[in-house]
Order: C-alpha cells, then sequence, then structure tokens
C-alpha cells in the first residue's frame, strides 16, 4: 500500500519539518495547512501540514515512519498563501515556525477547541403503563424521566432535563442504553457577527456624492482590482478628506464580484466607528471583527466563519492580516504610517509589510491609506515601487483647521495650558461645541526630583522614572509594571523638599475640571481604558454629545471622525523629539498632522493650538503650513546622509542579561566576529547600551545592521550565533526594520 508521506511542522518548538505516513481514511481529509495530531517519541504532539508527497524521501526510505493519529480541526488551519508567507517570515525575520504559528493562529483554534456542542435526548420509543409502573418500583428516576418525556416530541437539552426532572445523569444514560431514548449531540450556531461591535455608531447606508479626487483615487483601485495581479497603491489623503469613503466603494466592488476583503487599522478604538460604516454601507457581507480584546469564543467564531468562508470581511488590528479569508482580493491598511503595525516580540513584523507581501502571494490589490504617509512608503512611491493616489482636498470643500502656537517659554513656569488654549476652550463651551485635548504622557506626574541631592524615583527594575497616579496615589512603572505607595519624602536622603515634576492626561483632567468646572469631560488613555467596553463607551458618549472636552493619548490621534470638534489643544507638542531616535521629527510631524486633523471635520471651521518649547523646530512649522513634501525632502536628504532607512535597510540586535559585565563583554566580542563574518554585505554600528538600559531587571546592548538587502544578514547572523560561545545567561533578539530603537 503506498501511503502518501506528510511534512509536518510541529507546535513544540521544534524548528524542523518530520515525516509522518497519511493513513488512508484521512488522505481525503488532509491537505496543505491541515492541523494534525501525531505521535513523538512517547507522547503526542500537535503540528500544521507543510507539504505532501507521494514518496517518501531517498534518506527516509530505511526508516520506518509512523502515522498521523488525527485530523484536530476540519478546517486548514493555514491558507496556501499563509503557508508561503510563513517560511518567508522565518527567513526575513530570523525567528522559528512556533513564535510565527503563535501570530498566525489563534490559541484558541491551536488548542483543537471545536464547536460548542450540547446534548440532546430525543424519544426513541417510551414503556407502556404496565412497563412503566414495574420501572417505577424497580428505577423510579428512570421512570419519572419517561412520564415527563410524554409531554415532550421534540427533543431536549440533557442539562434542561436534568433541572426539571431532579434526576441524575446516570438514569439518562441507563435508559439510552436499553433503547428507550437516544442522545446526541449538536453543534450550538453562534454567530461571528453578534460581536460586542454588533450596534456599533451606522452611518446612512446612502454613499456621499464623490468629489473629483475621490472618484479618481478610486477608479485607480479599481483598475488594480480587475487586473487580477499584486499591485500596491499609496493613497495619501488629507485629513477629512473621505479616504474610508473610497475604502468602502472598492470593497464593496470586491464583494459584488464575489472576492473578500480585510481591512486593517492601528487601534482598538478606531474598530467600532469603521465596524459601524463597514456593516451600514457594504449590506450582508458576513463582516467579522478581529483584535486582541476579543474573547476565545468570539474568536474562534471569527476564524471559522473565515475559514468556512461564511464571512467575507474582515475588519481589525495587526492580528487580521493573518486571518484565513478565502479568495481575497482586496487588503486595506489604514493609516499606514502607524507604529502599532510593528510587533514588539517575536515575530516582529511589521502589519503593513506583512500586508503587501501577503497580498503578492495572493495576486490581489493592496492600499495604503494615509494623510502622513511612513517616509519608507512614500519612498516607494516615489521610486515607482508604488502606486500613487491623491486627494488633496478635504470632502464638501471644507477647510483644514487654522494653525496657532503657543510658546510656552512666554508662559509662567508650570504652566499646562496656555493662555490662547484656555480661552478657546471657553469659546467652543459657550458655542456648544467640543474640544479634544491631546498628551502622549499617562498618569499625573512623571518625576520625582529631590533639589537637596538630585535624586529622581526610578523604577527598581527599570531605567525610567516612576509615574505618579494621584487617585491611587501609586507610583507605577509603564514598562514593566512595577507598583509602589508613592513617596513623600526623598528615599535617598530623606529630604522633605522633593516635588512633583512634569504632567500626564490625569493633571490635565483635574485642570480642566477646575478651570472649567461645567465642563463635561472624559478621559481616554490606557488606565481609564482598563475594562473592554470602556472605550467604545467614552467614544460613544463623545459623539453622542454627552461629553464636551475629550482627553487622551495616542489613541484618540488615529482617525476618528467627530463632527461636532473645533478645537484641538496639541500640550506639550515636542515630547517625542526629545528621544534618541532617528524618526523622531518624522513621528512628531504626523503625530501633530493626525491630531489636527480631527478639528473641523463637520460643518464650523476648526482651530489647533500646539504647545511647544520648540517652536521653530522643522516638523513644527511644516506641520503648521501642511507642507508635507518639503518635510518629508528634508528628512529624506538627512537619513540619506547617515544611511538611515530608507536609503538602507535596518536590523537590530538586542542582547540582555542580568549581569551588566558580561553584557558588555560578550555582546563586545560578537561585534568583533561580526565585523570579520558579516565583511562586504552590511555595515556595523556598536554594540552600545540601548537608550532603555534596563528593563525588567534585565540589562540591555544592542547592535546595528545597514545593508541593502536583509535575508543574507539574517542568515549569517544566525549562522553566526550558532557557532559563537555566548554565555548562557545572555539572550537576543533580531529586530528587522524596527520602529524604536529605545
Amino acid at each position: 500500500m503506498n501511503l502518501k508521506i506528510a511534512k509536518i511542522s510541529l507546535f513544540s518548538g521544534m524548528d524542523k519539518e518530520l515525516s509522518y505516513l497519511v493513513p488512508k481514511e484521512l488522505e481525503p481529509k488532509i491537505s496543505k495547512g491541515s492541523m494534525v495530531r501525531v505521535p513523538l517519541r512517547s507522547s503526542t504532539a500537535t503540528g500544521v501540514v507543510m507539504e505532501i508527497c507521494d514518496n517518501p524521501p531517498q534518506r527516509e526510505e530505511k526508516f520506518s515512519l509512523k502515522r498521523i493519529y488525527a485530523l484536530v480541526q476540519p478546517e486548514p488551519v493555514l491558507t496556501q498563501d499563509l503557508i508561503k508567507l510563513s517560511l518567508w517570515m522565518r527567513e526575513y525575520y530570523g525567528c522559528g515556525l512556533q513564535a510565527i504559528f503563535e501570530s498566525l493562529i489563534p490559541s484558541i483554534v491551536r488548542t483543537g477547541k471545536g464547536a460548542l456542542e450540547l446534548k440532546e435526548v430525543s424519544v426513541v420509543k417510551l414503556p407502556g403503563a404496565d412497563e412503566l409502573e414495574k420501572l417505577s418500583r424497580r428505577a423510579p428516576q428512570q421512570a419519572k424521566i419517561c412520564s415527563f418525556l410524554k409531554n415532550y416530541k421534540e427533543p431536549i437539552l440533557k442539562s434542561a432535563l436534568i433541572k426539571m426532572t431532579g434526576v441524575g445523569a446516570q438514569a439518562i444514560d441507563a435508559l439510552s442504553k436499553k433503547g428507550v431514548i437516544k442522545q446526541q449531540a449538536r453543534e450550538v450556531v453562534r454567530s461571528a457577527f453578534d460581536d460586542d461591535l454588533s450596534s456599533a455608531e451606522l452611518v446612512s447606508p446612502v454613499p456621499h456624492i464623490l468629489n473629483g479626487e475621490q472618484q479618481k483615487a478610486l477608479d485607480d483601485i479599481n483598475l488594480d482590482i480587475e487586473s487580477g495581479e499584486f499591485k500596491t497603491r499609496l493613497l495619501y489623503g488629507v485629513t477629512g478628506s473621505g479616504k474610508t469613503e473610497v475604502y468602502m466603494r472598492a470593497m464593496k466592488s470586491v464583494l459584488e464580484n464575489g472576492g473578500s476583503c480585510v481591512f486593517l487599522v492601528p487601534e482598538i478604538a478606531l474598530t467600532p466607528q469603521t465596524v459601524g460604516r463597514l456593516r451600514s454601507r457594504l449590506g450582508d457581507c458576513g463582516l467579522v471583527v478581529w483584535h486582541s480584546n476579543l474573547t476565545d469564543g468570539q474568536r474562534l467564531d471569527a476564524w471559522r466563519a473565515l475559514a468556512r468562508g461564511e464571512a467575507r470581511v474582515v475588519v481589525g488590528a495587526r492580528s487580521c492580516v493573518f486571518a484565513p479569508v478565502k479568495n481575497l482580493r482586496l487588503i486595506i491598511v489604514d493609516e499606514e504610517h502607524d507604529t502599532a503595525y510593528k510587533q514588539d516580540k517575536n515575530p516582529r513584523y511589521n502589519g503593513r509589510d506583512i500586508a503587501v507581501l501577503r497580498a503578492k502571494l495572493c495576486g490581489c490589490a493592496c492600499v495604503l491609506g494615509s494623510a502622513t504617509p511612513a517616509l519608507e512608503t512614500l519612498y516607494n512611491a516615489k521610486n515607482g515601487k508604488y502606486l500613487l493616489s491623491e486627494i488633496r482636498n478635504r470632502i464638501d470643500g471644507r477647510k483644514l483647521p487654522s494653525v496657532f502656537i503657543a510658546d510656552m517659554k512666554r508662559e509662567k513656569p508650570g504652566t499646562v495650558l496656555s493662555r490662547i488654549l484656555c480661552e478657546k476652550i471657553a469659546q467652543r463651551l459657550d458655542n456648544m461645541e467640543q474640544t479634544i485635548l491631546f498628551l502622549n504622557r499617562r498618569g499625573y506626574s512623571k518625576i520625582f526630583e529631590c533639589p537637596d541631592c538630585g535624586n529622581v524615583e526610578e523604577c527598581p527594575h527599570c531605567s525610567i522614572s516612576l509615574t505618579w497616579h494621584r487617585r491611587e496615589d501609586i507610583v507605577k512603572c509603564h514598562l514593566c509594571g512595577y507598583t509602589a505607595k508613592a513617596p513623600s519624602r526623598c528615599r535617598k536622603c530623606g529630604s522633605e523638599k522633593a516635588r512633583w515634576r512634569g504632567h500626564g492626561t490625569q493633571k490635565v483632567e483635574d485642570i480642566v475640571a477646575q478651570m472649567f468646572p461645567s465642563a463635561r469631560v472624559g478621559r481616554m488613555d490606557r488606565d481609564a481604558m482598563n475594562r473592554r467596553d470602556n472605550y467604545r463607551r467614552v467614544l460613544g458618549d463623545f459623539r453622542a454629545g454627552k461629553l464636551d472636552i475629550l482627553i487622551g493619548t495616542q489613541m484618540i490621534a488615529k482617525g476618528l471622525d467627530f463632527p461636532r470638534v473645533t478645537l484641538v489643544g496639541i500640550i506639550d507638542a515636542d515630547i517625542s523629539l526629545h528621544m534618541p531616535d532617528f524618526r523622531a521629527a518624522e513621528k512628531t510631524y504626523q503625530l501633530i498632522v493626525q491630531v489636527a486633523g480631527r478639528a473641523g471635520r463637520g460643518d464650523g471651521n476648526g482651530e489647533v493650538v500646539i504647545q511647544t518649547l520648540k517652536p521653530e523646530s522643522a516638523p513644527i512649522q511644516y506641520a503648521k503650513r501642511d507642507d508635507m513634501n518639503s518635510f518629508l525632502e528634508e528628512e529624506l536628504r538627512n537619513r540619506t546622509e547617515f544611511s538611515y532607512p530608507p536609503a538602507m535597510r535596518l536590523i537590530r540586535q538586542i542582547f540582555r542579561s542580568r549581569s551588566e559585565q558580561k553584557l558588555a563583554f560578550y555582546t563586545e566580542q560578537f561585534a568583533r566576529a561580526a565585523e570579520k563574518e558579516l565583511e562586504g554585505i552590511c555595515q556595523i554600528r556598536g554594540p552600545s547600551p540601548a537608550p532603555l538600559e534596563k528593563s525588567e531587571d534585565f540589562y540591555r546592548w544592542h547592535i546595528w545592521y545597514f545593508c541593502p538587502s536583509v535575508k543574507p544578514v539574517v542568515a549569517a547572523i544566525l549562522g553566526l550565533k550558532k557557532k559563537f560561545p555566548m554565555d548562557e545567561d545572555i539572550d537576543d533578539v533580531l529586530d528587522v526594520d524596527p520602529m524604536s530603537l529605545m
């Protein structure tokens, strides 16, 4: 008997494929991408079928191959394009398939959990009156069940039968063995579409009339889709230009022609608004939601609906790009510049870049949308690698907001809200209009500093200062989560002169409440959004006009549309300029433009107040003038001069150890070995301590590799790691195309 051979990659961490025989009875059910259970030594393991061969490889003919035990999920857990994608990610990001599978396949699916099943009881043949009387003497509980079931012609849940009769499960099982009744499991069909966003904000199903720029962009995207070929298009559109309307029409066209769509957004906070809009416009397309706040049950339902082809649109954050969509014809990445698309643990992928690659593997269209495109994306568009469509005007002829710069050096020391910002907030309250105040810093105050000894209260586990959360009167590390009671004096010298400096969103909230006591104020940051539905509730209240002022961090800067907002205040606009990061200017520019874009999206004109200590800095001046091209040209010149991306590719290798001395020594030795091993294929800078020198009790050093091509360098680094005698107390990770250099 000539059995087929399956090459299986296991979830157990063994980073090589093993061969198993496919039993004849499983051959029709098993294909590439199937999840199976197999014997492994004296135990069992689960894995994915990566390949099926008719004949075993020569080197394995002398071995007796074991057989696959069982198929775990009825649907393949990986589509054909996702199998290719996982193999590409292994080479490009330099990590094992196990870590990749953890991103591609939800944990609830990997555990083998199937559909929810309930046991039902139905009558086969009930005993007559005489038999029932005898049964009542012999087995009164069984007789009680029979008497009860006389009135039930339809199946009844076993749990309900036990509850209503008070009998035990053993009596039901005994009757089942006698053939009086039968028990069978029924799959519970839960709707994958009844998620917690099913009642999200809806918009009119009647589409707006597109302006000329929108129509041109839509025509371009539709041509990409109709070509049936891989194409990536950057859709650059100023804030409030109606990019979402273009997305929805392109998706509708795909659905009408039998295709499916993936729609990525950077933040969970954007999901309710996006889902509401799409469900209103796209109708009964089977839209499912995909993000980290889903319950296991919701995630399983969504995954099964996509794997079976019942759902044809999936909306969600970064991991949504791996959804098992059938007949994928369009991928949209909204706010493509956003750093939230980059994962900070293995595999350290960028959802935007993976979207482009998946579109290539599927031969479909990919649209990258933004009002502030990443420099790398714009570089690809200018060089012809990506296509480009532009929408330079807001819809309905609405004007971009007027921008005012408040130089905080001219305000009193310690001022949080400038005079001009306070005046404009008061005007909005008088006019019953809304205000957004943005500060990208959580907590109440950032630094507890002693003037006598100069000590700053730091986390004992990380090299950053502790933040004061006044309501709980605790200090918290926003890296590792360490908390302690807030100090009242310097812990080092005991001085009572130590004071808190700086301000976060909690302090701004208190100041606003004191200055404008009649205002209804909401706050949106990670601390306030600690429950699953909090972000949806706060956004819903703000949209409904139940709040006058919304204070928040980065999550309010992206893509949200509030027609009543006519004022945006950006507090400490230059925070990100101080970061030791070659992207600092770009991130500052993007953040200012994105936050400013929340103003004036309705009928009223918008205004923006930018508070800064560096009003002359390039990103702030270019953002004020809305001159993206000049800013990006200057930024590209600066990057090219120092070989930073996009001029070159960057790989960052981060080393960690609890021993500072060992870390410094071994990282230096590895860098010397790398200079010899990688000579001619990259430039090496470092090693040096990372800007965030200590995190969660681990000291951190890093090496930077600048190269024209990633894969050869990653392969060389992995090869060097195998033969380098690294101390067991030191671990390292590769971060390809890093978005943070901390």
